[in-house]
């Protein structure tokens, strides 16, 4: 399984890299005036959140493999998963990035639909990008070689994007109820205070956990 892995992180690596390329600012195009210029910096702020959301898919992959190994075939699946999704979940996050660039001053056609409408597809992707990595978090939960460590980190990470997809299913539901759809972006913004607020709450220190295995 070991060669597996090492080939399906590698091709991992370029789904993800392949979807950043899609938010490129400009989208390919060379400013050929300082209009242009100051149109394509005024995309800065909105590609580097799409770059740091995609970046924090990958990396948490690469954590998983920490602790679940080589894995298996469900290793695997759920992996496949994970490639498909960002592959699709990369248009609504261009499309939200680009609606932020507009609003900002860049010369880019922006989302022509409602709010409600943009987040709601936005929002069942990241639900289900973030649900994929909550499982593949549980998933890890039966390598037979993680010590009291990696199991008590690996129950945060599963808290933490259990977190983060119960933040998504919130903006989904918001964004479906006309009423309170322009509030559907709300929800997303909270995440810095929840997560870190169960970061600081959440006993990181893997000795009581040992300790209680040895009773036990």
């Amino acid at each position: 399984m070991e060669g597996v892995t090492k080939r399906l992180d590698g091709f991992t690596d370029a789904a993800f890299a392949f979807a950043l390329t899609l938010l490129v600012i400009g989208r390919g195009d060379v400013p050929t005036d300082f209009a242009e210029l100051r149109s394509a910096m005024a995309e800065v702020p909105a590609f580097a959140i799409g770059f740091a959301i995609i970046a924090m898919f990958w990396f948490t992959h690469v954590r998983w493999r920490r602790y679940r190994g080589h894995g298996d075939a469900r290793s695997v699946l759920l992996t496949f998963i994970l490639i498909f999704l960002v592959l699709i979940y990369v248009r609504p996050l261009q499309a939200v990035a680009l609606s932020l660039s507009a609003h900002l001053g860049a010369e880019v056609g922006a989302f022509k639909g409602g709010i409600g409408q943009l987040f709601a597809v936005y929002g069942a992707g990241f639900v289900a990008m973030a649900a994929t990595l909550t499982a593949l978090f549980a998933d890890a939960r039966r390598n037979p070689d993680l010590d009291a460590l990696d199991r008590n980190a690996l129950r945060g990470e599963i808290i933490i994007w259990s977190i983060l997809t119960l933040t998504g299913v919130l903006s989904l539901v918001l964004a479906l109820f006309g009423a309170t759809e322009r509030w559907s972006p709300l929800p997303y913004a909270t995440l810095p205070f929840t997560i870190g607020l169960f970061v600081w709450r959440f006993e990181w220190d893997p000795k009581p956990l040992a300790e209680a295995e040895e009773r036990a």
